[in-house]
């Protein structure tokens, strides 16, 4: 996290609270896994994917990275009933506290969940796109395999819509993107880098928890 523990605890606070069934997926995420369940997005992050997904007018959503489901949650909660967000990942012990969750919440319908490896999976998807299978996505949300942010990338760019989004997470890595020190660090910094002069994107980087760049598919 970027922000200060404690401005992040005024934002939360002065944003419109998400729903009570956040708190008790947070509570099972961290019991799974103790150790990863900082993977979530934050409670502020997650009311930021569901305003920006709602203020777009979304129906149809493409996210890399699915863990316990809860950015997942975020943005089917703020879809029209005809709305699904197809969301991409191959950890299936924490695909099943998603799927339960989804459940409770009455969101299940709006949810494709695609378990296998990301790159393959958002191919498969590509293929259907040019194929006219399936409709091109509004926006695309990023969150997985940081070495592999560039590969996830060039597949959300041709799964998106133009003049749709592409949503990255984590690409100020609390800090580390200054003095990149380990693969993740380069990785990410070169993702940046990349992105800085990339004419078919305009962008920008918001320091929000991790940091998260919104990309305009031009």
């Amino acid at each position: 996290m970027i922000t200060p523990k404690e401005i992040e605890v005024y934002c939360e606070a002065h944003s419109s609270p998400s729903p009570a069934i956040f708190s008790a997926l947070d509570s099972e995420t961290r019991s799974h896994a103790p150790g990863a369940w900082h993977m979530q997005v934050g409670s502020l992050e997650g009311r930021f994917l569901s305003l920006f997904a709602r203020g777009i007018g979304a129906v149809r959503v493409l996210e890399f990275g699915t863990f316990t489901g809860c950015s997942t949650l975020h943005v089917a909660l703020s879809l029209p009933e005809n709305g699904k967000i197809t969301t991409l990942d191959r950890d299936p012990a924490a695909l099943s506290i998603a799927k339960k969750f989804w459940e409770q919440a009455g969101v299940t319908h709006k949810v494709e969940s695609l378990l296998g490896d990301a790159t393959a999976s958002s191919e498969r998807l590509e293929k259907e796109i040019r194929s006219g299978t399936r409709p091109h996505f509004d926006f695309a949300f990023i969150d997985a395999d940081k070495r592999a942010y560039p590969a996830y990338f060039e597949r959300a760019l041709a799964c998106v819509k133009k003049g749709g989004w592409i949503l990255v997470d984590n690409v100020l890595w609390s800090g580390r993107v200054l003095n990149p020190r380990d693969p993740s660090d380069h990785a990410l910094h070169r993702f940046n880098e990349l992105r800085k002069s990339d004419q078919r994107v305009e962008q920008v980087i918001l320091p929000i928890r991790d940091g998260v760049m919104l990309c305009l598919v031009l």
